[in-house]
Parts: structure tokens; sequence; C-alpha cells
């Protein structure tokens, strides 16, 4: 996924991977449109899993961030759909951005 983000790939936005916003250190964050898209692996699925991430989105979102969560076996398995997600909310913010 990260080869889809870097280098304004995505729409002409800069992506940073391993992004630290203490506490927390996040996946991927387009600082621009304060958008954290996060590759969830199987311990998201589990009760303490999901329990941290509600703690950590919640924190995240009070602090202005969109939070998209991705299952990882998504990204493996259809790359380009997922790819076809980011960059639709990727147009949305850029939009929404604009029109403030």
């Amino acid at each position: 996924m990260w080869q889809q983000l870097r280098n304004r790939r995505c729409e002409g936005k800069k992506f940073r991977r391993e992004y630290p916003i203490p506490p927390y250190t996040v996946d991927f964050c387009c600082v621009e449109l304060k958008l954290i898209v996060e590759v969830d692996g199987k311990d998201h699925l589990t009760p303490l899993g999901e329990s941290r991430d509600q703690r950590r989105d919640k924190y995240l979102k009070e602090n202005g961030y969109r939070v998209l969560r991705i299952p990882g076996y998504q990204v493996m398995k259809n790359p380009a759909k997922v790819m076809e997600i980011i960059r639709s909310l990727v147009q949305e913010l850029d939009a929404s951005d604009r029109e403030c």
C-alpha cells in the first residue's frame, strides 16, 4: 500500500508512513487533510484490540483527524479496491477543505 501512497501518488497528496501523533504512531497519515489510514491485522479483531482501537480513534478524532481502518486481508486480497476507497475519501476531504 505504501507504494501507492508515497511520492504524492494518491491525488497529489503527501502521505507519511509510521507518523507519530503522540502518544500513538499511525500507519499512514495525510497531514494536510488530517486523514489517517490504519491497516488492521488479526489482533485488532479481538475484544481487547477493538477496545484499544476505539480509545485510539476517539483520541485521534478529538484532535481533528479522520481515521479510515482497513482490514489487512483486504489490502492483500484486493489492493485496487482499497486504493479506490482511499482515493475517494481523499477527494471528498479535499473538496470539503476547499469549501471552507
